[in-house]
């Protein structure tokens, strides 16, 4: 039940997080299918390893959930962006003054990469190409 409690708390603080969002990310075929065989994965070991209650299945709901608002919360905000640290499964807040050396790679047809130094880490983020101008426009003012 703790686990549950907990996995919920996450989930809604980074779909809350989300909710702010200008521009989001691209979502890539490669993280959904990773989503999807992780789903399966987990919802067989539930129905094959526990005890089947009601429970078992919420907290394996619950993780799958977890693990999609973590791959789709990351974005652009008006006051900076949100960012996937790694260590943890809650998506970070890193405001425009707390980021350096941002580049726009644009060379994809299908998407355009946005790499930034926030909290001494590396982070790319994968835009739809069709946001590219409104990517620039953002960047541009915060610069």
């Amino acid at each position: 039940m703790k686990f549950f409690i907990l996995f919920l708390i996450n989930i809604f603080y980074n779909f809350s997080l989300k909710r702010k969002n200008i521009v989001s990310i691209k979502l890539e075929k490669k993280f959904l299918f990773v989503v999807f065989i992780f789903g399966l994965l987990v919802l067989f070991m539930t129905y094959r390893f526990s005890s089947r209650s009601i429970l078992d299945f919420l907290l394996a709901l619950s993780s799958i959930v977890l693990l999609f608002s973590i791959i789709s919360s990351p974005c652009i905000r008006a006051d900076g962006f949100n960012i996937f640290m790694g260590s943890t499964t809650l998506i970070k807040f890193a405001p425009f003054d707390k980021v350096k050396n941002i580049k726009i790679d644009s060379s994809h047809d299908d998407k355009v990469i946005l790499s930034l130094h926030a909290f001494s880490n590396l982070h790319k983020l994968t835009f739809d190409s069709k946001y590219k101008n409104e990517i620039e426009n953002l960047i541009e003012n915060f610069l």
